[in-house]
């Protein structure tokens, strides 16, 4: 009785969801006949890509029902990608071929992602860090090729700004039509579990979202796509809202954020120092931002006559460039620093597109704005694949400094000596360069430097290499404040700063010492404070295991406070030393 009750539940969410997903700019009421024949027509239209949605619902009831782990994740990227490649190659296709010429076109694209997921690693685990950017830049390259992959030819911007608009609305729609369905429905679940005493299997909701949101919603997505016809109309559509947005909100905030930059830019000048390495996330937001902005006021501008909307899409892109400057000196200083890292290629690729483009719309006054988004994916698709990929670039460099040192493969014991002879700040650069190496490109990478076997964790092999402190065997602690009470007195205090640190990101001003188990945090040059952590860490692995979290630690110092909120590391009792991983906090100080 209760399956048959649930079967009519799915039955009534599919038919209400046909009828939602088909009905367009229609006069009248929706008939059967209508609904079926634009059910017909969107199966004619997208065939493959349908397919490829149902087979990823599949992939997730299979799932429900036994383990997602025992699906072969080579089955989820071809799924999920091959639907978006399906959807692309038939927005290009449609434009030059007749249908069964685009039906070939986009099983070919589909055959040839499915020959690409058949030679991926068997296990996840075996993926490396350049092939995951790969399959992620292709995933995110077929997505974004749907909205221009019908606009390459010129004089094509106005009709890219239409079904760009629309199709990002559809898809905001799209999600949320899933959303208010999956709600609706699951709460007519707990009516039925609470009202009629009727126990629902967990399962069901698991079943419910699938429709809902790998099923209703790409459908619906597909569904309203503009056709043909529709995606190349060059009538201009906007609405008040993005101009609002664009120009009242946006605006105004990258004004602020341009003024503070400029102001730091001057500082810089006057005391002649190098840029901190994170004013390059703030120039990267702005400069993000103000391709967004011009974006949102392309329509504006070709229907209104309006000074400021002219002037930031006119100047912007001069405007920017002094900071694009700065961007790449901190870029620049941050690898002179600290090395090479992929994060860090990437971001000074990001800086170089920022100078490319933003030059291109000042000689174009802004009238081409679909080369934001092509030139975009095009560059992340080609430094993301093949031997030429950012990873790989990256890879051949920290490895190539590596072989300035061991110069062909040597045991552990002449590694160690080798290393033992370099200074520490020497020693620091190649232990992180060597853990690097392993994390991202797997032990392999390293491998080629020694005569040993490289271990499977990285902390082993280094201690061997003596670049390490770290033992097998250690203790791990962790805390995190449960209350905010209010045992410091802050009276005596008139300057606050929050502190985090993580050993997996880089802070010029706040580092931790292993050997002295401390942390400094320099705010400037007459504040500098060293905090050590031994004590709190050595009296927090004396408490119960429940009275850990319980307690709140405060750091105190001759000038200063450290709140601590949360910390981990371990705890190595073989040469009792302490290495913190990470530690967040709040430091009083005057």
């Amino acid at each position: 009785m209760f399956s048959i009750l649930i079967l009519v539940l799915i039955v009534i969410l599919v038919g209400v969801s046909s009828a939602v997903v088909m009905k367009r700019k229609t006069d009248g009421f929706l008939s059967v006949s209508s609904i079926i024949e634009k059910l017909s027509l969107l199966i004619k239209r997208f065939p493959i890509s349908i397919l490829l949605v149902v087979g990823l619902a599949v992939l997730f009831f299979t799932g429900i029902n036994g383990k997602f782990e025992d699906i072969s994740y080579q089955l989820w990227i071809f799924f999920s990608v091959g639907a978006f490649i399906s959807v692309t190659a038939t927005l290009f296709s449609e434009d030059y071929f007749n249908r069964l010429k685009t039906y070939s076109i986009t099983f070919f694209a589909v055959l040839l992602w499915a020959t690409y997921c058949f030679f991926l690693p068997e296990k996840s685990d075996n993926v490396q860090t350049s092939k995951g950017i790969e399959i992620f830049v292709i995933g995110g390259t077929a997505f974004l090729a749907m909205f221009f992959i019908s606009f390459l030819k010129k004089n094509k911007d106005r009709a890219f700004w239409n079904f760009t608009s629309q199709t990002i609305f559809q898809v905001a729609l799209a999600c949320a039509f899933g959303a208010i369905l999956f709600g609706g429905l699951s709460l007519a679940l707990l009516a039925i579990d609470s009202l009629f005493n009727v126990s629902i299997d967990g399962k069901l909701y698991g079943y419910l979202a699938v429709i809902c949101f790998a099923l209703f919603a790409p459908i619906y997505f597909l569904a309203n796509i503009p056709n043909k016809t529709e995606k190349h109309s060059d009538e201009i559509l906007y609405s008040k809202v993005q101009k609002i947005l664009a120009l009242y909100i946006l605006a105004p905030i990258l004004a602020v954020y341009a003024v503070i930059l400029y102001v730091y830019l001057l500082q810089i000048i006057a005391v002649w120092q190098l840029p901190r390495g994170w004013v390059s996330w703030l120039v990267s937001a702005l400069g993000l931002g103000g391709l967004l902005v011009i974006t949102l006021l392309y329509p504006v501008r070709r229907q209104e006559k309006n000074r400021t909307v002219e002037f930031i899409s006119r100047w912007f892109g001069l405007l920017i460039l002094p900071l694009l400057v700065l961007m790449t000196i901190g870029i620049f200083r941050r690898i002179a620093d600290h090395g090479i890292t992929i994060n860090r290629a990437y971001i000074l690729l990001l800086n170089f597109w920022f100078y490319g483009i933003y030059i291109y719309l000042f000689l174009t006054k802004s009238r081409h704005i679909k080369w934001i988004l092509i030139s975009l994916v095009a560059v992340a698709f080609c430094t993301s694949i093949s031997v030429w990929s950012v990873a790989n670039v990256t890879k051949n460099s920290l490895t190539k400094e590596i072989s300035a040192v061991l110069q062909k493969p040597v045991s552990a014991e002449e590694a160690r000596a080798i290393f033992a002879e370099m200074t520490q700040e020497e020693r620091e650069r190649k232990r992180s360069i060597l853990e690097y190496l392993h994390r991202h490109f797997g032990k392999e990478s390293v491998q080629v430097f020694f005569t040993d076997t490289i271990a499977d964790k990285h902390w082993n092999f280094l201690s061997k290499l003596g670049l390490n402190n770290v033992v097998v065997q250690g203790e791990r602690f962790w805390y995190s404040a449960t209350e905010d009470e209010n045992a410091l007195d802050i009276e005596k205090y008139n300057r606050f700063l929050p502190v985090s640190y993580s050993h997996w990101r880089t802070d010029n001003n706040i580092n931790y010492s292993a050997e002295k188990e401390e942390f400094t945090v320099i705010v400037d040059d007459n504040h500098i404070f060293s905090i050590p952590v031994r004590e709190m860490v050595i009296e927090h692995l004396s408490l119960d295991r429940e009275m850990r979290n319980r307690r709140e630690w405060i750091i105190r110092g001759d000038d200063y406070s450290f709140w601590v909120k949360s910390f981990d590391g371990t705890y190595y009792q073989e040469n009792d030393s302490i290495n913190m991983d990470r530690i967040q906090g709040h430091l009083f100080f005057r």
